[in-house]
């Protein structure tokens, strides 16, 4: 299932960029697929993804998108959505990036019908490039040979891309912690995902990477099992369960599912930070391990 167009009623430029047509618009941006010129017939697809003019003037708002910007400048990585630049255009920013043709894996999942979760194999190699991406972002210095602190805190099946060929790509650094932002999330602001937040990250505590370890499990959980490990009719029903790391056991919700890829699972998602993996490769090769065991590698 591909994105759903909406037009954008007459074309656009942004800087380099024609604009094509919208894709998808939230509370305060707007995303395009566009198309980059330049000399000699040069062109390139891209996505743009624009303030909109009502948040503009917006400062806090315009902050956390300059940061997105900041951050993923940094990143060069095959799971990691590429960032062209960041451009300033009649008084309003915006990103342009690298053009996945695919989906995101919210929609992937949405589209499979029935309870039915995706088959272990294609969930496994889904976690684990995410997880290798992760450990890239993580473990990333500055030019200055610096830890740069970096850590996305909202893995969630929204912001995983996957390609027509099977490339999975990590995307929207918005609200992500590293050294190289301006701005700081307030104490006791909680932001990100609901359903796939670690326990700690849903108190408003301090986070480090293990919060994307969880996060990581926690799409693990949801594509293992057909559903999510934070059950709830509201909002606050889920952030309960998430503050006390409260969740059914996999094999209670799907019995056919192996036992070690169901540890997995729980040793991601502890509550105990110091129980979970200790890095993102850990939990990587650990994965692959299993993989290897239950004949899931390709």
């Amino acid at each position: 299932m591909l994105w759903t167009p909406i037009e954008v009623g007459r074309l656009q430029q942004l800087g380099r960029y024609e604009l094509l047509r919208r894709i998808a618009v939230g509370g305060m941006a707007e995303i395009f697929v566009a198309r980059e010129t330049g000399l000699a017939g040069f062109e390139r697809p891209a996505i743009v993804k624009k303030i909109l003019p009502s948040f503009a003037e917006d400062e806090k708002f315009v902050t956390l998108f300059l940061d997105e910007a900041r951050v993923a400048a940094h990143l060069a990585h095959p799971n990691i959505v590429h960032i062209y630049e960041l451009g300033l255009e009649e008084g309003s920013y915006y990103i342009a990036m690298e053009l996945v043709r695919g989906c995101d894996l919210q929609t992937l999942l949405t589209a499979v019908p029935g309870p039915m979760p995706l088959p272990l194999d294609e969930a496994v190699h889904v976690v684990t490039e995410v997880l290798e991406g992760l450990h890239y972002a993580h473990t990333l210095r500055g030019p200055q040979g610096a830890p740069l602190g970096i850590v996305h805190r909202d893995i969630a099946p929204k912001n995983v891309l996957v390609s027509l060929e099977g490339a999975v790509k990590l995307v929207d650094f918005g609200i992500a912690k590293a050294r190289i932002k301006m701005s700081v999330t307030a104490p006791g602001l909680v932001m990100g995902t609901y359903g796939y937040m670690s326990p700690e990250q849903a108190t408003a505590q301090v986070v480090d990477h293990r919060t994307d370890v969880f996060a990581a499990g926690a799409m693990l959980y949801r594509m293992t099992t057909g559903q999510d490990a934070y059950q709830g009719s509201e909002i606050i029903d889920i952030i309960d369960v998430a503050q006390r790391g409260a969740f059914e056991r996999p094999r209670s919700v799907r019995p056919s599912l192996p036992e070690p890829l169901e540890q997995v699972i729980l040793t991601a998602m502890s509550l105990d930070v110091e129980e979970r993996f200790p890095t993102a490769a850990h939990m990587r090769r650990e994965l692959q391990m299993v993989a290897r065991e239950l004949g899931l590698e390709g």
